[in-house]
């Protein structure tokens, strides 16, 4: 059954932008949800996969919410249920997956029914980052699930934490059981930040910030950083990165970061159920990412908390829906993969207008 998208948010081949309504998609896989998106998720990966990791000819975008059409014998789920979730990335994506559309596909092992404690704006916008923030915790750092928390003493250091992957793993942290949480972020989000958990809060502009942990780490007498996350992921001199590194003095540290995977950091993926290929910008070939189904499922218990406990114990502080046209949004889309449009997580409110 083809089945026609309208307007969709378009990558082509030479990483070129744009609105296109002559989409068709092939409905045909037996485990698939035909589904009416509400809410499209913007992430800086909607961009980014494109024009760093050659993901192209595709309808882009990963978070969404959305009303079910058509649900497969056997299923779960309902024509009629409310789902959010996100859909699956590689080169040769197909265009059903995208979520900047009226319509998409995705497995339905990819989605969860929205719960009364969780708007629909907010579960379009929570899957990518609170999945990336899970697969840093609880599988990079090996944190306990926050269903059997245990008291952890040694300091974590969560660098960028205002940013979304950071407001996730501060409280995933907190909720594991993790006793404290450094963190750095800009002085207007401290506040914030410790109302999510963080206990040592830094301005990560400071000149002195690698000192000023030092010494909060020293005197806190709780031996060395352990864990640390470069949330943010920027690409400054020094970078984020280079940043977390010269704050953890500690060489048995685990480090960890959203865009770098060398140097003794590895980077937490927001969904690595299957296998997957990318040719990453520079790369002379493509280069494949294993199955790691297990890794995937733990994350995904710890997220399934965060929705169950959606307002009370976890939450986004800061969402925003964009009601407007098709190439509007796209412009934002942009801004989010590039400079960035402040804090918070953006959804476009489908279909456009």
């Amino acid at each position: 059954m083809s089945l026609n998208s309208s307007k969709a948010l378009f990558v082509d081949q030479d990483a070129n932008f744009s609105v296109r309504d002559d989409i068709y998609h092939e409905h045909n896989d037996p485990n698939e949800l035909f589904i009416e998106t509400l809410y499209s998720g913007v992430n800086p990966a909607d961009s980014k996969h494109a024009t760093l990791l050659g993901i192209r000819s595709t309808v882009i975008g990963y978070d969404f919410c959305g009303r079910i059409l058509s649900a497969p014998s056997g299923s779960n789920f309902s024509n009629g249920d409310i789902v959010a979730g996100y859909t699956p990335s590689r080169i040769g994506r197909p265009t059903k997956y995208g979520t900047h559309q009226p319509q998409l596909l995705c497995p339905e092992d990819l989605v969860f029914r929205v719960p009364s404690n969780l708007s629909e704006s907010h579960a379009a916008a929570l899957t990518v980052v609170a999945m990336t923030a899970a697969d840093a915790v609880f599988n990079i750092f090996k944190l306990p699930l926050p269903t059997t928390p245990a008291v952890f003493s040694s300091p974590i250091l969560i660098w960028g934490a205002s940013s979304s992957v950071g407001i996730c793993a501060v409280q995933f942290l907190r909720a594991s059981g993790c006793q404290n949480i450094f963190v750095t972020a800009s002085p207007a989000r401290h506040a914030l930040l410790r109302s999510l958990g963080a206990t040592h809060v830094f301005d990560y502009s400071s000149s002195t910030v690698v000192g000023d942990i030092a010494a909060a780490v020293e005197a806190l007498g709780q031996g060395p950083i352990t864990n640390a996350l470069d949330a943010v992921g920027t690409f400054t001199t020094p970078s984020s990165a280079d940043m977390v590194a010269q704050s953890v003095k500690n060489s048995a540290a685990i480090l960890a970061s959203v865009v770098k995977f060398d140097e003794g950091f590895q980077m937490p993926l927001a969904l690595i159920k299957d296998g997957f290929h990318v040719h990453p910008l520079g790369a002379p070939h493509p280069i494949s990412i294993p199955a790691q189904p297990e890794r995937h499922w733990r994350a995904w218990e710890g997220f399934q908390w965060a929705v169950k406990n959606y307002g009370t114990k976890f939450k986004l502080p800061s969402v925003e829906v964009f009601d407007g046209t098709a190439e509007d949004a796209l412009q934002e889309i942009i801004k989010v993969g590039g400079e960035g449009r402040g804090f918070g997580k953006l959804v476009i409110r489908q279909p456009f207008r």
